[in-house]
């Protein structure tokens, strides 16, 4: 319903609400959306995040209502972990890639899309992580869940769950004793089916003992380094348990990297130090989800709202002032 009278709702809260509103009405009083038409612009601010949403109207049943999703745009502020992907290990990622530019600023694809980065000073957002320091957060790792696995935890645990359980059916004797006795009745089942549970995966265990000592292999490849090659930078995609590539095949492989901690320091000081955004519109490829500038779908029907988002990606007066925030 392209003609449709549209209208703005905000639900912001948090600490950033004052910025955050202030970037809504930047981009609200566009002349292409100011009033919106035959759709609703949605902006949640929460924490460090703001969600503005195009949406579409529909009808059902004599019902108009904003159709569901829709493009998009996010925008953090002074949230490093926004400028990364999926850790490959704590706090370890692949180095994000330069793709394109975005009005003057950087844009990097961090493996699950893209995001445009602006910052105040010039600190450089990533870090490379050494050899040793993968390996060292990795076997780390591997003996915090060898832990969780074992019979003692698993034991602390049991009792834990009993102690709930009791205490449940205590409050409830005291309201309902005819609902408290069929809870105490699940319990017992509840017990004994995962006692059956256990046994049987102690005999699978038997049957089929563990054929892998993560925590040794990976203390074992870091053994064999020398100084020189614990220090090396680390790359990503080798054969071995850990993962890592040959230093002398880096080429093939992928660079691993931690978010700078001069950055992080900068985010927790007031005002905007780093502002990152991301951006969803339809395309044939998923992959071109996040990439506005490649947005060709036109304008007409279902796909009114992609295109006034990717109208507004192009338009530079709106992201001057926005990004003038963070200077």
């Amino acid at each position: 319903m392209p003609y449709t009278k549209g209208e703005v709702k905000k639900n912001i809260s948090g600490n950033y609400k004052p910025i955050f509103e202030k970037i809504c009405s930047i981009i609200t009083a566009w002349d292409s959306i100011n009033p919106p038409q035959g759709m609703q612009i949605d902006c949640f601010g929460y924490e460090k995040r703001l969600e503005i949403y195009f949406r579409n109207y529909v009808y059902a049943d004599g019902q108009r209502f904003p159709e569901e999703g829709g493009p998009h745009l996010e925008i953090s502020v002074n949230d490093p972990l926004s400028i990364v992907g999926r850790p490959v290990a704590p706090d370890i990622y692949l180095c994000p890639q330069q793709t394109a530019d975005f009005q003057k600023y950087p844009i990097y694809s961090i493996g699950v899309g893209e995001v445009t980065v602006e910052k105040k000073k010039k600190i450089p957002l990533y870090v490379p992580v050494s050899q040793e320091e993968y390996l060292k957060t990795l076997i780390a790792e591997a003996e915090k869940n060898a832990m969780k696995d074992s019979p003692t935890t698993s034991q602390d645990n049991d009792q834990a769950t009993d102690q709930e359980m009791e205490k449940a059916y205590r409050k409830l004797l005291e309201i309902d004793k005819e609902a408290a006795e069929n809870l105490k009745k699940e319990m017992l089942e509840t017990k004994q089916q995962m006692l059956k549970t256990k046994e049987e995966m102690k005999h699978e265990n038997i049957d089929n003992p563990p054929l892998i000592d993560f925590v040794s292999m990976l203390k074992n490849e870091l053994a064999t380094m020398t100084d020189e090659e614990k220090k090396r930078n680390a790359y990503y995609g080798g054969e071995g348990i850990s993962q890592l590539m040959p230093y002398e095949q880096r080429q093939y492989g992928e660079a691993l990297v931690k978010i700078n901690p001069a950055m992080v320091q900068e985010t927790a000081k007031s005002g905007i130090h780093l502002l990152v955004l991301s951006w969803s519109v339809s395309a044939d490829n998923a992959a071109d989800e996040h990439k506005p500038y490649l947005y060709n779908k036109g304008s007409k029907g279902y796909y009114h709202t992609d295109f006034l988002m990717s109208e507004l990606y192009k338009n530079k007066e709106i992201w001057e002032r926005i990004f003038n925030m963070c200077n």
